[in-house]
């Protein structure tokens, strides 16, 4: 009976595990709280007087000309609100808002009414202290994670942890949805009904290559001729005409040797190795021939035979399965001259003698935890083996009764004559189709408005896909078991040891990935008449100084801030040429002390720049965006519609910049403008695949800027001397965008206090990665879970 057709079953057992029948087609839809409930336009609520008297009268005066539903400057509208209650609904708006007004980005400066500063402090105020106001000294609401399924980079790692297999089945599912910047939001990660036949099938190829078939092998016997043996330089073949058929030969006059790289083995046993050999004594003493497979010697003898008589030389030795060297080696030339030869006519291999069977692979001894002994033993070592492996896969001890179920499937395709490795596979099968292995899930307080500590499973697997994006290993399993994972210094030490750890690699991959837009290089495909020097290998080479610019600070566990400025990189010879960097030769990266302070940090770094740019030419719009959202942590309204591109470069007279004067004569692009572009216009002097210049169009470049808060700067150096300046507004970016990552939702205005508490514990803990990694793992939002209340 196969595995297919029992996979009817296999579902059926696998879904059965109390869940209802919305789990496949779960979706998710991001509507406006407004535009959700068109009521509360239309029917106010008691507006309360501050609201009335002087915020409604500030959007009135200053805003609502431009963020009205006519205009909808910056992807805003303001006059829409008409109560406190109102605004309650749409705080991510507010708090955007607060941040335009804080920073003298809105109103524009040239705008025909400007706040006074007792106003505008009185409209911060109002949205900090009434609106958004949390108590931080009261219990910080830990908020709520949607149960989510594992995304492909996660579905992958388990996989290889869970099954011992280097398959990326996942890579044949639909891409991830992206929400707050990350495919590992529950939010957004909907199931489609197609995924149950793409996780029928991935089912199937994980269990057949972790528990391949066993295999019977006979005795073979391979012989291998001169022609088919590489020697080495300093050996000579001869070829000789003997009955009128020319034969070649191997002759040794000096140390040599015949060897055959790779020899593949196929099941444990005693093989025999034999040479066909003859010689040539000098001064009384015969050849030495020596006979190894691998490094592991078989035979060392004297070659007593001579020309044209050759012998057989044997030796036996017991191996296991899988590709090794075979050689024969002369072993004493003479010293003084070439007279002792050691003459080689083949090399024989024969077995595995008497038959053999194939080794199980590493998968196979992972997942196959018991074997049973006498068909007695099957029910028993079945138990062992569903219950070790599905307690891995659910991330938690199995349940009597899922057990049970997993047995049953067992006695059902043992009891159609397969082989115990065969009827397995069928419950394993129901393992990997469960909901409660694809999906991640957690337990609910007893009460919608209550609160709980999440279980220690439930913790380390919520570190374990944080940090390695995988399920958690033995250590973290045997913790959660005993209840220490939230023990003294525990927590704190499994951190550091999981940042050391080569599974962190995918931090570096999901992580800085999304974050950093590494992933989007691989789309981009810059002019190769406007780039002439771009190539596939500076594609390669950008996005991997990145990634081991981003695993040396957690590796080493460096300031955060070295993501701003520092003195170093990550180089091989193809980035080296591109940087201008002499003395690297090779393909292989290290890390080099950058020769002046043109670049330092990933902002001056060629995949930022490549990725924030078009195919032809720089956008400083971009670049600033990206700096302003990645770097300082705050939100760039969405352009205009209507808003035309600039024309490709030779169409236009003067660098960029000078071309994009006219583009903000608008006031309302110019609003804008004027928080995006001096940031871009700071990183001019590096063309659109990063490049150092020091013109545009035959024109000397300005890399001047001024910000909104008068910050001034002059080229790549003082803008990243400028973003030090505001290390806290980086401080507070970081905390936010990793915190989202950790947690796979997006933060909340309650989640206020959390990010207060992360900035301060990572500015008094130097800075380092692992300080703000600890403060996540240690604060309310990751070890706490809410109820399913109503906002």
């Amino acid at each position: 009976m196969t595995l297919r057709f029992l996979s009817v079953a296999a579902v059926a057992v696998g879904l059965s595990t109390g869940f209802a029948t919305g789990w496949l087609t779960r979706t998710t839809a991001a509507t406006s709280p407004i535009a959700a409930d068109p009521q509360v336009a239309k029917t106010p609520a008691a507006a309360d007087s501050t609201f009335k008297d002087k915020i409604q009268p500030f959007l009135n005066t200053y805003c609502n000309s431009c963020h009205n539903s006519d205009k909808a400057a910056g992807g805003m509208v303001l006059d829409v609100y008409i109560s406190e209650a109102h605004a309650r609904k749409d705080r991510k708006t507010w708090e955007q808002m607060r941040q335009l007004v804080a920073s003298g980005a809105m109103p524009p400066k040239r705008a025909k009414a400007v706040p006074k500063p007792d106003e505008k402090k009185a409209f911060i105020d109002w949205i900090e202290n009434t609106l958004n106001k949390v108590d931080c000294t009261a219990p910080k609401d830990p908020g709520r994670v949607t149960m989510r399924r594992l995304n492909r980079a996660e579905y992958n790692n388990t996989i290889r942890d869970l099954a011992g297999v280097n398959l990326t089945p996942a890579d044949d599912f639909p891409s991830d949805d992206v929400g707050y910047g990350f495919d590992n939001i529950g939010d957004v990660l909907s199931m489609q009904p197609l995924m149950i036949e793409k996780y029928m099938a991935a089912a199937d190829k994980v269990l057949a290559a972790a528990l391949p078939p066993v295999r019977t092998f006979t005795s073979h016997k391979q012989t291998f001729r001169p022609q088919q043996l590489p020697v080495s330089p300093k050996s000579a073949k001869t070829r000789e005409k003997i009955n009128g058929k020319d034969v070649d030969r191997i002759e040794f006059k000096t140390e040599g040797r015949a060897r055959l790289e790779k020899y593949n083995f196929p099941a444990t046993g005693e093989y025999y190795f034999r040479a066909k050999a003859w010689g040539v004594p000098h001064e009384g003493k015969s050849p030495v021939l020596v006979l190894k497979f691998g490094d592991q010697e078989v035979l060392r003898t004297s070659v007593d035979a001579v020309r044209g008589k050759s012998k057989v030389y044997e030796g036996k030795i017991r191996i296991g399965p899988g590709e090794r060297r075979i050689e024969a080696a002369f072993d004493n030339p003479a010293a003084d001259s070439k007279s002792r030869i050691l003459g080689l006519d083949s090399i024989e291999v024969e077995g595995p003698i008497g038959g053999g069977t194939s080794e199980p692979p590493a998968s196979a001894k992972l997942i196959l935890t018991a074997k049973p002994k006498t068909d007695s033993d099957k029910l028993s070592a079945a138990r062992t083996v569903l219950s070790d492996f599905a307690m891995r896969a659910f991330r938690r001890p199995v349940k009597p009764e899922e057990l049970a179920r997993l047995v049953k499937l067992f006695e059902l395709a043992d009891s159609k004559g397969d082989r115990f490795e065969a009827a397995i596979k069928l419950p394993l099968k129901a393992i990997l189709v469960s909901p409660h292995f694809l999906f991640r899930i957690e337990e609910d307080p007893k009460t919608a408005d209550g609160e709980k500590l999440i279980s220690e499973y439930e913790l380390a697997t919520r570190l374990s896909y944080f940090l390695w994006s995988t399920m958690p290993d033995a250590e973290l399993t045997r913790l959660a078991a005993k209840n220490e994972l939230r023990k003294p210094g525990v927590l704190q030490a499994q951190v550091q040891r999981m940042l050391k750890d080569p599974k962190a690699v995918a931090l570096t991959e999901n992580f800085a990935g999304q974050w950093l837009m590494l992933r989007n290089i691989e789309r981009l495909t810059p002019d190769k008449a406007s780039f002439p020097k771009w190539d596939e290998k500076l594609r390669d080479a950008a996005v991997r100084e990145t990634e081991l610019f981003f695993e040396h600070i957690v590796r080493e566990d460096r300031s955060v801030l070295e993501f701003l400025d520092a003195d170093y990189s990550f180089v091989n010879d193809r980035l080296s040429w591109h940087y201008d960097i002499p003395n690297i030769s090779g393909n292989h990266f290290r890390k080099v002390k950058l020769p002046d302070r043109r670049r330092g940090g990933i902002v001056t770094q060629t995949s930022m720049l490549l990725v924030t740019s078009n195919p032809t030419r720089t956008s400083p719009v971009k670049r600033g965006k990206w700096v302003y959202e990645n770097i300082l942590g705050l939100s760039a309204p969405p352009p205009p519609p209507d808003v035309p591109e600039l024309p490709p470069t030779p169409e236009l007279k003067g660098t960029v910049r000078q071309q994009m004067d006219q583009h903000r004569a608008n006031a309302i692009c110019a609003s804008c403008h004027a928080k995006l572009d001096p940031l871009g216009f700071g990183l001019e002097n590096f063309d659109a695949i990063g490049r150092w210049r020091s013109t545009d169009n035959k024109q000397k470049i300005d890399a001047s800027g001024v910000l909104p808060d008068g910050s001034k700067f002059d080229g790549p150096e003082e803008l990243r001397k400028t973003l030090l300046a505001k290390a806290d507004l980086f401080r507070h970016c970081l905390a936010e965008k990793l915190t989202t990552y950790a947690l796979g939702r997006g933060l909340e205005y309650y989640d206020k206090c959390v990010l207060d508490d992360l900035q301060l514990k990572m500015k008094s803990g130097g800075d380092k990665l692992s300080a703000l990694v600890l403060g996540i793992v240690e604060s309310d939002p990751f070890q706490k879970r809410r109820g399913k209340r109503s906002e």
